[in-house]
Order: C-alpha cells, then structure tokens, then sequence
C-alpha cells in the first residue's frame, strides 16, 4: 500500500499573506473603533440635548400690543381690571419650553398674580423630553416692580410653577421695563390725613390724600390687605395740578392682632394715550391714628377692642 505523506506548508507562502492578514485586521478594528465611536457621539449628543428639567429657556419678544384685563383679573384682592377706554400696556412673546424628561407636561398660564400679567390661553402639552414653543401675551402687573426677577408665566395641571432660566428671566424683565417706559413716572399719593370712621359696627379706615400726575387720567382703587377690604374706586381727570381725595377700607376687627398695622394698598391706573399703566402704591396708616365716634375723635387703642365695641349695636 502506497502511503502518501503530507508535507509541511510552505513557510514562504505563509509569510507572504501574514501582512495582508495583518493589514485586513487592522482595517476592521479601525471600523469597529469608528462605528463605536460616532454612536457613542451621537449618544452624548441626544443626551446633551434632552432637558435635564421642565424650564422655561427664552422669551422671544413678537409684538407690542394692547390688552384689556378684566375685573378680578390684575392679580390684586380687590383690584379692578383696565379703565373702560383704556388697554393695559402688553407684549405678544413665543416662550421656549423644555420638557420634563420623564412625562409630558400641561402648561397654562399661571393665575393672575402681582408678578407678570399672562392672558389664559388653551392647556398646550409638552412632550416628554422635548422643547417646545407657546405663544403668550404678557402685560406688566405693577410697573414699580418691572425691574424684578424672576417673573413666573407658566404653571402645569398639578398647580406647579414653571422656572425660568436666568436669561428667560432677563429678558422678561427687560420686556416689562420696556413696556412701562410710555407711562413715565408713578403718580404722587401724599397722605394727609388718616381717620377710623364708625358706623354702628362698621370700621372704615378713610385716607385723605393729594394726588399728582402728569397722565391723561388717574384711576385709584383701594386693594384688599391684612384686617382692611377696599371700598370704591377713584376716576381722575388728569390736570397736572394736585387734586385730593378719599380713599377708603373697611376693617374688619376680627383679624386683628395686637401687633397688626393698618396699612392702605392703593392699585392706581395712569392713562397716556389710551394706554393705562398700572402701579401699586403702599401707604401705611400713621402711628397717631385716631378713632371718630359720636363722641368725637379717640385713640386707636392698639388690641382693636375700640373698633369692636365703640359703637353700639343696631337694633
């Protein structure tokens, strides 16, 4: 029997193809690297992009504008809403909003407040991890407060208050000083006198007070406050020349305290050019306060026990 006997491979065969083997595995290692690394990049990417927060990002200013606000709606107790004739000072803004990471998100506009006036508009969902644009119309709510930040525009289903970023704050607060600067100054409110009048149980705190202003028209509506309820409005014609009036509160002794200071909120209105301008003048009641009956003028004796019981009952 013919045995045939396997020889060894050629060393010189084998030694040709080793560096094209080398090369061949070095060429896919250098595509796997590649191939890893961008959807490593594009994994970085799309997380550097997701929101880390539901937030309000920037404020885009639109247009200006004119809004009417209606009673109750200026954010105030007791506060009234623009002067028949007159549109509140107002801004139409696309607002960028990133969402929360987790869930989709409800936006409305926050209740009316003492910060940024916001006109409701239908509840817009934000979806998850996704930043989307709102458009708002905004009016300021008290132009003495302008410069302050941060401002709030944006609450969600559950009542909680969407943030704004440092230069969403910014530029809201710029837009708001922007819109106050037609309306010039705040009117002048002097006090002259202060009085607690009394009948039979009702309590009124009653400040005379001289006002001065430069606008087309001055409107002056006493706000609700601490142990005081605003009574009226006052609707000035605008002379340039200083005019007095009276504003009143009724007080309500019960939620009184020994420690409580009577103190009159004023929400005043400066019309220029249709254009009504709101400010909130604070005025506290002087420490000599006295209390009228039909008896005369006494001290306000500081438990409120004269407010409760000066008068006598009606029948």
């Amino acid at each position: 029997m013919e045995v045939l006997e396997q020889g060894r491979p050629d060393e010189s065969a084998v030694s040709s193809r080793r560096p094209l083997l080398i090369a061949i595995s070095a060429v896919v290692e250098a595509i796997i690297i590649a191939v890893t690394g961008i959807a490593g990049y594009r994994w970085w990417s799309e997380q550097q992009s997701r929101p880390e927060a539901l937030e309000v990002l920037s404020v885009q200013v639109l247009a200006q504008t004119g809004v009417a606000i209606a009673d109750g709606g200026s954010g105030w107790p007791g506060g009234l809403g623009t002067p028949v004739g007159a549109l509140a000072p107002a801004a139409q803004v696309r607002v960028s909003v990133a969402g929360d990471p987790q869930r989709s998100t409800q936006l409305a506009a926050i209740p009316p407040g003492p910060g940024v006036h916001v006109s409701p508009f239908a509840p817009i969902l934000v979806p998850a991890a996704q930043t989307g644009a709102i458009d708002l119309t905004v009016s300021p709510s008290d132009c003495l407060m302008a410069e302050a930040t941060p401002k709030e525009l944006l609450v969600t289903a559950e009542g909680e208050v969407v943030s704004l970023s440092t230069a969403a704050a910014d530029s809201l607060a710029s837009l708001m000083v922007d819109l106050c600067a037609e309306g010039g100054s705040a009117p002048s409110l002097a006090l002259s006198s202060a009085l607690i009048d009394t009948f039979f149980r009702d309590r009124t705190l009653v400040f005379t007070v001289d006002v001065q202003s430069d606008a087309d028209r001055v409107v002056l509506t006493p706000l609700d406050g601490t142990a005081v309820r605003g009574l009226g409005a006052q609707d000035l014609a605008g002379s340039g020349q200083t005019q007095s009036v009276r504003l009143r509160w009724l007080v309500s002794p019960g939620e009184m305290t020994p420690n409580t200071s009577l103190t009159g909120r004023v929400q005043a209105y400066t019309v220029v050019n249709g254009i009504a301008y709101p400010w909130i003048v604070v005025m506290p009641a002087p420490r000599d306060l006295e209390v009228r009956t039909s008896m005369g003028l006494t001290p306000l004796r500081n438990d409120g026990v004269d407010l409760a019981e000066v008068a006598p009952r009606p029948n």
